[in-house]
């Protein structure tokens, strides 16, 4: 009996126009924005060897270069809004990035709002969320609303077995729509000859599915829901589109506003006056060591190593008291993120796309590990430095080493989503139990 039920519903839902409508809607957009994502991923990755290429015998000024993310093209995330370069020299440590393409972005825009990328993820928030609500916000409200449901079961039919077999079949449905947008993707990704996916990759898009599978179930889950509370069809839908409008674009920002008005953060003119208080101890130590340095030259010498060594040391003191005050009120903008983040935790758009962009590694996490490994490879650089007033052949045959950054490991991205997913696994679970129960009570009359 369970099996027919399926099969009908399943038969149901492949004739039915609005599911054709949905999925076609969903390749065409799946189609392009892949399309347009891998074209732009080979060119900003042309770019980064480009520019790798140009600086890496540059001595004086060190550039250090974030590269773009291989599943960027189907998260973009923030791998190319918050910028990929900083260049350093000892006595400038700067907190911001810039793009290698010649366009600025701060570090401090790490909570804007707004779902801009038209990529896989936001076609599985936006465009498949909505199938799934159009595709489930009549099953039962209709069944009740023209008599059906009332006649199904006068004959013996169990209630539980009926939501059972009505929940799997619609279930399978929206996994192979997921499916299906999937797979579309993964073929124009490799069938482009620059695209290598190694284990690690297929691992994280395996991830990407499951995460993908726990957003949609949410939703389909309470779509159940409200089909079984509300005995009108039309009625379901206007009442599940209003909650979609909530739960994806009203609820999410205000709760950027809210982080905004519960924890002000410095401005401009404030971080320079922190600035000149840091510094202020050394201002007139500073000015003597520099007027001295000037000065050996000037007098056609050179100045001695000691003081050589010394104005390089106050120079990068002022480089590193700087970059501290921006790291604190960085730990502040970081503050404010996350607060948003808690105040939105019960939007499944704000879990799916922090656990998306961890998996396809386009999230702000990433670019932080790469800030936080700027100011260990400035250190080196320093240091190298000092080679040049003690010993010029050693520092000719020195060579700075490699700036590496630590991507996060598979280990890391999956135990940092594990509680989004518990999250987002527990609202499909309520909203079945609350489904579960509200039919099993329902007046079929």
């Amino acid at each position: 009996m369970l099996r027919t039920i399926i099969k009908r519903e399943i038969q149901e839902y492949l004739k039915s126009l609005k599911f054709l409508i949905g999925l076609l809607i969903t390749v065409v957009l799946v189609t392009v924005s892949t399309f347009i994502s891998l074209n732009e991923y080979r060119q900003r990755h042309a770019d980064y060897l480009a520019a790798c290429e140009e600086t890496k015998n540059d001595i004086t000024y060190v550039r250090v270069y974030r590269s773009p993310e291989l599943l960027s093209v189907l998260v973009q995330g923030k791998d190319r809004r918050l910028g990929n370069q900083v260049e350093i020299t000892s006595g400038s440590l700067p907190y911001g990035t810039h793009g290698y393409m010649g366009w600025y972005r701060s570090r401090h825009n790490r909570i804007m709002a707004g779902f801009e990328a038209v990529d896989f993820a936001f076609v599985v928030r936006v465009v498949l969320s909505l199938l799934v609500i159009f595709l489930a916000y009549n099953a039962v409200s209709e069944e009740k609303s023209n008599g059906t449901l009332k006649l199904a079961l006068a004959n013996n039919l169990p209630r539980d077995r009926l939501l059972l077999g009505k929940f799997i079949g619609g279930g399978i449905i929206v996994l192979v729509s997921l499916l299906i947008a999937t797979l579309l993707a993964l073929l124009i990704l490799i069938s482009d000859p620059v695209i290598a996916l190694g284990r690690g990759e297929w691992i994280r898009l395996g991830g990407m599915f499951a995460v993908s599978a726990l957003y949609l179930g949410s939703f389909y889950t309470l779509s159940l829901f409200v089909s079984v509370l509300v005995n009108r069809p039309a009625t379901s839908l206007i009442v599940l589109l209003q909650v979609w409008v909530v739960l994806l674009i009203i609820y999410p920002n205000l709760g950027l506003v809210l982080a905004r008005k519960l924890q002000k953060l410095p401005g401009q003119e404030e971080i320079t006056r922190q600035k000149e208080a840091a510094w202020a101890p050394y201002e007139k130590e500073s000015k003597e060591i520099s007027n001295a340095f000037s000065n050996a030259f000037k007098n056609g010498g050179r100045p001695s190593t000691e003081l050589s060594l010394r104005n390089d040391e106050i120079r990068s003191r002022r480089a590193e008291l700087q970059y501290q005050v921006d790291l604190e009120c960085g730990n502040l903008f970081t503050g404010q993120a996350q607060l948003a983040r808690r105040i939105s935790i019960f939007s499944p758009a704000v879990l799916y796309d922090e656990m998306m962009n961890r998996l396809a590694r386009t999230g702000m996490d990433q670019v932080e590990r790469f800030l936080e490994a700027v100011p260990r490879h400035w250190r080196k650089h320093v240091e190298r430095g000092k080679l040049l007033w003690k010993d010029r052949e050693a520092f000719r045959k020195s060579k700075l080493p490699e700036f590496d950054y630590g991507r996060e490991t598979l280990a890391e991205s999956f135990k940092g989503i594990i509680y989004d997913a518990m999250i987002l696994f527990l609202f499909g679970i309520i909203f079945f139990g609350l489904a579960y129960n509200g039919f099993l009570r329902k007046d079929v009359r």
